[in-house]
């Protein structure tokens, strides 16, 4: 008898387990979003720190891409599977952005800037989910 009420007990625990585990799955582009956005706002603080003319424009680029992150932030789009690739490759672009700029590549910002700013367009445009159903 014992092992009978056992076995649902241990069901129960694996299945709580899968929960927890499928929850993680479901955060991950708000996660991917908001280290996105730190890692945005730490090559900021360092992009405002130099002189160089190429700092200044991707700074002033960064800021406009900062703000449309933000407001994208709030959207249920980013509790979904579907907003883990593009939050993925903005997380992406801004690493390579910060990569540069620690390493003082004046040259590549424009292009990285460019790359980070087309990945947030189109995240952005797949958050509205215009003619996205929910059933």
């Amino acid at each position: 008898m014992e092992d009978t009420l056992k076995s649902p007990r241990s069901f129960l625990d694996k299945r709580g387990e899968e929960e927890k585990k499928d929850m993680a799955e479901v955060t991950k582009g708000l996660e991917n979003l908001q280290e996105t956005i730190v890692t945005c706002q730490r090559v900021n603080t360092a992009l405002a720190e130099e002189s160089v003319a190429e700092a200044a424009q991707a700074q002033t680029a960064l800021q406009a891409t900062l703000k449309a992150l933000d407001e994208v932030s709030g959207k249920f789009f980013l509790k979904t599977m579907m907003s883990v690739p593009p939050t993925k490759a903005c997380r992406t672009e801004a690493s390579a952005l910060a990569a540069l700029v620690e390493q003082r590549q004046w040259a590549g910002l424009p292009a990285a800037v460019e790359k980070l700013q087309k990945a947030t367009h189109a995240l952005v445009t797949k958050a509205k989910m215009d003619g996205t159903t929910i059933t």
